[in-house]
């Protein structure tokens, strides 16, 4: 339950930073329908307090809740390592094949001979 309220309280934050058009917010303005911020503290603070008792009131839906949260971030952790394995594959591909070796023929990038191993020539 906790995760949900985290979420929408996280949700809510990134939706009031998207800025709004002027357009919206000069005919919101003029038809007095403007919030002080003291009202929306005030709201918000109920609200808060209301919620706080909705698993008292409601335990079935708090542990449906805490179910679908729970699937939500499992299906989340295994599409992020999903997206993480299909980039690593698909750039440690073309890491490999884009390697610029200039002029260097395959028989210039081959290694020098070496002695057979432990002749004591092999320095």
């Amino acid at each position: 339950m906790m995760f949900l309220i985290r979420t929408a309280f996280w949700l809510a934050v990134v939706i009031m930073l998207i800025p709004v058009d002027d357009k919206s917010a000069t005919a919101q303005a003029t038809a007095g329908d403007a919030i002080g911020a003291f009202e929306a503290a005030s709201a918000a603070q109920a609200t808060i307090k209301d919620m706080s008792g909705f698993c008292g009131r409601n335990p079935a839906a708090c542990e449906i809740g805490g179910r679908i949260g729970t699937t939500f971030m499992l299906k989340a952790r295994t599409g992020a390592r999903l997206a993480y394995q299909f980039f690593d594959e698909k750039l440690s591909g073309t890491a490999a094949a884009s390697v610029d070796h200039g002029t260097l023929s395959a028989s210039d990038l081959a290694p020098n001979w070496h002695g057979p191993k432990g002749t004591g020539h092999d320095i």
